[in-house]
């Protein structure tokens, strides 16, 4: 490194820095004098508001005052909230204020300029930037990997530069500790310098390190459908989440955090990566598992069994629904607490009066309409007594309306929902069975009511190879208005029946929709002979694509026991051994029966095992079943089971075998009780 140069970046570090702590400071006192305002306001209110409720007029005056008063507060709220949002940042930002640096020629008369980058833009007056933001449009050209001429987009228009110097920094705080002067992405020593550190059990953002085939992702144009193909350990995962973020500062004036909802298959993995995204200023999106989403949607039975849903059947649902001819027992009594309001057979009644409509949304959505006016009159009739005739006359017709809302919310709540339809009947009549699955029950209801989410802008896929057609024909159902982002390993496929990549592009061409697939084909997670190793499952033409950027590693050790002792002995001594090591260290299991045995086998000495709802630990080794490993990635990692029992050599097993071996990124050792299941492609 240049002594001179690194003065020069030191002194730049230390102003931006200094400036920083001013910006915290200043915002801190912000918020102290906004919560002291708010605290006199407040107190003003409860000395002068007063609660008079002597008579409707009265008491509608009451309501509106509190009403301003609660608006008054909400401003509060929000300017506080805002606030707090912005000193999070600030105090995030301080951590490290940029990582890179680009010089950049916009014009050969005039000098080059430079633009420092991190990872939010940092600004003393709200124009003039000390550090741009990784996502804006300038930021690209550091990403791209390109000296020399080329060019950055500004809303769809090419801007031409020569950039002239990329740099990346390693600093904490006001300390810089080196820079480095690089071109290309594999010699890239940040990156390197990242990838061997060892790992948490938090993931952490990638901001710094993002190479040239993941920025493709990360800032690819809006698509109704985009599939992300990369092997594993290329960064899928943290392609994901920096899409994510880079949405939020693209569409920062239209886009909220609840109009984004992420797919993912386990808890374990949403804990893991939460830091992300309020890391780098954002909010976590919804982040559902599919039984979570199946709740959220009030599946009214628990179907905890993995779900095989045949999409024939979700096909059939919609084409038999518009020749169903209405019967009575497809609907229910609608009832207020333990009063029956409106019997099934009113309902019918209903039902019938517009049987010109087919089964399906039109004819419910009119029924309800009608249904909702006979109760109100029957809800009117069933609580007159309670009111003598001059009550009656006194009250408006406003004010009876908010009554009956207020007194009868269930009944009418129940006939807004359409919870009038008995879903499972009809799903049973159409489909000729007694036994109904969770997504053939929503599928129905969303055939009859239109039930759906039309204010989902994104939904994010992760590990779409394990999910089947029909869940991903739900997800396309109750998401009308969203956008896809589909990202998988099809290798890393782990049960049967679930969905090819060939049946998704289908899918997408059978709507209409254009489809995009981007290949992530360089492993950063796991060390060359690890890559090697599970890439060898791979078919060769894919093979020859694979590589990885790491240094060599350790060398993999495998052992075939013949014997129970011997195999618990060998089994207790290489958890003994990684145990001593840095980082996680996870022992692997095909199932959890598996789990179970060894873990009896071994008595008290065995470690701990990872069940669904808990977060992983911070260090040390851990039994985890392989359902729960994916997506997941640890410095060492023992295959406790590979025989091939667990991992037969059909196209399950080495599916099964690659995703194990493959969330190694250091150490991998493979132990059978038994021979060693053969892996080879």
């Amino acid at each position: 490194m240049d002594k001179e140069i690194f003065k020069k970046e030191q002194e730049h570090l230390a102003t931006t820095y200094n400036k920083l702590l001013g910006m915290k400071d200043q915002l801190e006192n912000d918020i102290a004098a906004l919560e002291e305002k708010a605290i006199e306001d407040k107190n003003d209110i409860r000395d002068n508001i007063r609660f008079d409720y002597a008579d409707i007029e009265t008491t509608m005056e009451t309501l509106t005052e509190i009403e301003v008063w609660n608006r008054y507060i909400d401003t509060y709220n929000v300017e506080s909230n805002t606030c707090d949002v912005r000193l999070q940042t600030a105090k995030n930002i301080l951590e490290a204020p940029y990582f890179a640096k680009v010089q950049l020629q916009f014009d050969e008369s005039e000098p080059p300029e430079d633009y420092y980058i991190g990872r939010a833009a940092i600004s003393e007056n709200g124009y003039d930037q000390m550090v741009v933001d990784w996502r804006s449009p300038i930021a690209e050209v550091y990403y791209n990997q390109e000296t020399g001429h080329t060019h950055y987009k500004v809303d769809d228009r090419e801007i031409p530069v020569d950039l002239q110097l990329r740099r990346q920094f390693d600093l904490k705080k006001d300390k810089l500790i080196s820079y480095f002067d690089t071109q290309i992405a594999i010699e890239d020593p940040m990156l390197l310098q990242s990838l061997s550190q060892t790992h948490t059990d938090k993931m952490q953002a990638i901001t710094a390190t993002i190479q040239k085939e993941q920025n493709t992702v990360i800032r690819y144009p809006d698509v109704p459908v985009l599939l992300v193909n990369g092997i594993a350990g290329s960064g899928k995962t943290s392609v994901l989440l920096q899409r994510i973020a880079y949405l939020f500062y693209q569409k920062r004036k239209t886009l909220r955090p609840d109009q984004v909802c992420l797919m993912t298959l386990n808890p374990v993995f949403r804990d893991y990566i939460d830091n992300v995204l309020p890391d780098l200023g954002e909010t976590n999106p919804l982040t559902l598992t599919w039984q979570e989403f199946m709740e959220m949607v009030k599946v009214p039975f628990e179907d905890n069994e993995y779900d095989y849903t045949e999409a024939d059947s979700l096909k059939r649902i919609h084409e038999k629904l518009q020749t169903l001819t209405p019967e009575v027992d497809d609907f229910l009594d609608i009832m207020q607490k333990d009063k029956v309001v409106m019997t099934r057979n009113e309902v019918f009644s209903v039902i019938k009066k517009y049987s010109h409509f087919p089964m399906g949304v039109r004819l419910i959505q009119t029924s309800s309409d009608e249904l909702e006016h006979r109760a109100k009159i029957s809800l009117k009739n069933l609580d007159h007594d309670n009111f003598n005739d001059s009550e009656s006359v006194a009250k408006s017709d406003t004010a009876e309306n908010n009554r009956i809302e207020n007194d009868f919310g269930g009944a009418l709540r129940t006939i807004k929902q359409c919870g009038f339809i008995d879903v499972m009947h009809v799903a049973r009549r159409i489909l000729g069975t007694t036994h109904i699955t969770a997504a053939e029950w929503l599928y129905t209801k969303m055939e009859l009511t239109g039930e759906c989410d039309r204010n989902m802008r994104y939904v994010m896929v992760d590990e779409v190879q394990d999910y089947t057609i029909a869940q991903l024909m739900v997800f396309k159902k109750y998401f009308p208005n969203a956008r896809f982002m589909l990202l998988g390993d099809e290798f890393q496929a782990i049960r049967e029946g679930t969905v090819s990549f060939a049946e998704i592009e289908e899918m997408a061409n059978e709507d209409g929709k254009e489809f995009v697939t981007l290949p992530l084909m360089t492993s950063y997670r796991s060390s060359p002979e690890i890559t090697d190793m599970f890439a060898s499952l791979l078919p060769a033409q894919k093979q020859m694509m694979v590589s990885s950027v790491k240094r060599p590693g350790e060398k993999i050790t495998s052992k075939s026991c013949g014997s129970d002792s011997e195999y618990y002995k060998e089994l207790g001594k290489l958890i003994s051994e990684f145990e001593k090591l840095d980082g996680l260290t996870a022992i692997i299991c095909r199932n959890q029966y598996n789990i179970e045995k060894i873990v009896e086998a071994m008595g008290g000495s065995a470690p701990d095992v990872i069940a669904e709802q808990d977060s992983l630990p911070k260090s040390g080794a851990f039994f985890i079943e392989l359902a729960l490993a994916k997506g997941l990635e640890f410095d060492n990692v023992i295959l406790a089971d590979a025989t091939s029992d667990s991992y037969p050599s059909d196209e399950l097993g080495k599916h099964c075998l690659y995703t194990a071996m493959s969330r190694a990124t250091r150490r991998l050792a493979i132990i059978a009780n038994g021979e060693i299941t053969q892996f080879k492609a």
